[in-house]
């Protein structure tokens, strides 16, 4: 797997809460095209994921190298995107695999209205805490400014549903961007406790909701391994266009599209430092602190499922 795909690591993650009920929807990692094309142009990014026997040292990274673009942390088997040349894939339609009833964990909701203190460890993936059928929108409060996200909660649920959850309890407060790579336009974040691939993540892992996506500026992306159903935490933005070269894999579920500050995630990009040896590709210099993410929704809370953990905090 090349070090240019944004990842976690890279074996299969353990069984979560209701995946052993899941309709075997085949989640396909579809293998990536790498293609040496227009004068050797072949990049990838993963994120290795962590220690395979321990979901709570998993890894998120993103790893820039000859046909992936995101990763986790190098030692680890990274969460990678296997890239092509740009244009050598048309674009179709992604195929969506939205997490049902039986899919979702037994981890509790965090208030609507944010935690008092930060929480970065959960036995297990979150219960159902948001209303799927109400409109959520991130704002990522950041040293360089702020960017509004529209999360597609209709579409992928479950993963908004752990996105929206982590924000509330304060996860990726006070974080880094901790990745950017002009190679394969993103920037990438989501390690509360190193501010870099190596982070073990939140201690479970979610669903891959879909496969054959298309990677455009602007888009909010989880950041995954390898392996099928591997992302937890770790996500990134696309930036410029060339993001699309991590079209040819295609696994790493879109669940966002900035309408807001896409300005600001430019602005990161160009301040990117090549990092010696780091086949993630570099930083951003000055660092970028999220120093906070804000969910706002217009949606009532929805009513939480029987013997659901703080089911009355979910919306």
């Amino acid at each position: 797997m090349d070090a240019m795909t944004p990842g976690n690591g890279d074996v299969p993650p353990p069984l979560i809460d209701g995946e052993a009920g899941r309709t075997p929807q085949t989640i396909v990692a579809i293998i990536g095209i790498t293609t040496a094309f227009a004068a050797g142009l072949l990049i990838g990014i993963f994120i290795p994921r962590g220690d395979s026997g321990d979901a709570a040292e998993a890894g998120n990274t993103v790893e820039t190298t000859a046909a992936e673009v995101a990763g986790e942390d190098p030692a680890e088997p990274p969460q990678a995107v296997p890239t092509t040349a740009a244009g050598a894939l048309e674009a179709t339609p992604p195929t969506f695999f939205p997490y049902t009833a039986g899919d979702y964990g037994t981890g509790p909701c965090a208030p609507v209205e944010g935690a008092a203190e930060a929480v970065l460890s959960f036995a297990d993936a979150p219960a159902l805490c948001i209303d799927a059928a109400a409109t959520h929108v991130a704002i990522f409060e950041t040293s360089r400014g702020t960017v509004r996200v529209a999360l597609d909660a209709a579409t992928v649920p479950g993963t908004v549903n752990n996105f929206v959850n982590l924000a509330r309890f304060g996860y990726y407060d006070d974080t880094l961007i901790h990745r950017s790579d002009p190679r394969i336009g993103i920037i990438q974040g989501g390690s509360p406790r190193t501010d870099d691939a190596s982070d073990p993540g939140p201690g479970y892992r979610v669903w891959d909701e879909g496969s054959g996506f298309s990677y455009r500026p602007g888009q909010l992306v989880m950041a995954r391994t390898s392996a099928p159903n591997s992302a937890d935490a770790q996500f990134f933005f696309t930036v410029t266009e060339a993001a699309g070269l991590l079209d040819g894999d295609g696994t790493h579920v879109v669940f966002g599209q900035v309408t807001e500050g896409l300005g600001v995630l430019v602005d990161i990009l160009d301040s990117h430092v090549d990092e010696p040896g780091n086949d993630f590709g570099g930083t951003p210099d000055p660092a970028v602190v999220i120093r906070s993410i804000t969910i706002q929704t217009d949606g009532a809370r929805p009513t939480p499922p029987e013997g659901s953990p703080d089911g009355a905090n979910g919306g």
